[in-house]
């Protein structure tokens, strides 16, 4: 369906849970989502009736995300829920990797197509200070374990930090020379302390891409999408950017998100959501109703750069 601005709302991005195995300094440094016994979680089921009630205005592409979403024990159970609606064509999901050396057969098998996998150093030291403990090689091994079943396309997503780092740039985009991925740098938003307190960090893509004449840049096959690519000679993967500090893409925004503990969340960068939990325990039309209203009045757009300050950390959104 379209919205009151005329965007064509077909993707739904669902957390799982707030939960996560790692620290970032950007999103949870002091593990706060790590804790036992913080959220109740919307159950697999209640996931695939939301998602049902989505279908039917024409959402056609979910993303599983967190927190991490490999942190929860039903979430094979929750892909191939999801997965098995009919009119959802594609259904993905965001992780830092940790788990996914475990999972990522089992994941395949249940219908999900492809990863979005969070990698912020290829530095064993560095990795383990940005991500609060993390192993490199555990996200490595998950990478490839990834690859290996055919899980396609992967994409490495890189938050940039100005002094910590962004003198990697080159090292990240050679991971697409043998690999078949996309590497994709994002630019560090306003929403949790970090972000908030560190705008001097923030590394603009325009200038990561204006160094680099090498780049060669590739025409867009999905506008809604917000990554904008390129392609480099010789590499088998491609270097993407998103850029939500320097380039606005909301009047092209085709998403909607979903929080684990049950709010439907229009737009990242506004506060507004919805509690779903109410609708979901009354009669099918009602939900879908809801569903609609709400999707309908998705705000006009993001108020990064406007002295803006989230009310959820981005464990708490999903990614």
């Amino acid at each position: 369906m379209e919205d009151r601005y005329g965007r064509k709302i077909e993707y739904l991005r669902v957390s799982v849970t707030q939960k996560c195995n790692l620290k970032c300094i950007y999103c949870d440094p002091e593990g706060e989502n790590c804790k036992e016994g913080m959220e109740k979680n919307l159950s697999a089921a209640q996931i695939e009736s939301i998602v049902k009630s989505m279908a039917k205005i024409g959402i056609k592409k979910v993303r599983i995300t967190g927190g991490e979403p490999l942190v929860r024990s039903d979430i094979v159970e929750i892909v191939k829920r999801v997965s098995s609606i009919k009119e959802i064509e594609d259904v993905s999901m965001t992780t830092n990797g940790i788990s996914l050396h475990r999972y990522a057969c089992k994941l395949k098998e249940a219908g999900l197509k492809r990863l979005n996998i969070s990698l912020d150093s290829l530095k064993e030291d560095k990795f383990k200070m940005i991500t609060g403990g993390g192993t490199l090689k555990k996200t490595l091994d998950g990478i490839d374990a990834a690859l290996e079943v055919g899980l396609s396309p992967i994409k490495i997503n890189t938050v940039l930090i100005k002094g910590v780092n962004d003198d990697e740039i080159d090292d990240f985009i050679d991971l697409a020379r043998a690999r078949p991925v996309e590497v994709r740098f994002i630019e560090l938003m306003p929403i949790g302390d970090f972000g908030e307190k560190n705008s001097d960090k923030i590394v603009f893509n325009s200038d990561v891409i204006k160094k680099r004449p090498h780049l060669k840049y590739l025409e867009r096959s999905d506008k809604g999408a917000p990554a904008q690519y390129y392609a480099i000679e010789g590499h088998l993967g491609k270097v993407g950017f998103i850029s939500p500090m320097s380039h606005k893409f909301c009047s092209e925004c085709n998403r909607i998100r979903l929080t684990s503990d049950g709010k439907i969340r229009p737009c990242l960068g506004d506060n507004g959501e919805v509690d779903i939990t109410e609708a979901l325990s009354r009669d099918p039309e009602h939900l879908d109703r809801f569903i609609e209203d709400t999707v309908y009045n998705k705000p006009k757009g993001h108020h990064f750069g406007e002295d803006y300050t989230s009310s959820r950390k981005m464990s708490r959104i999903g990614g």
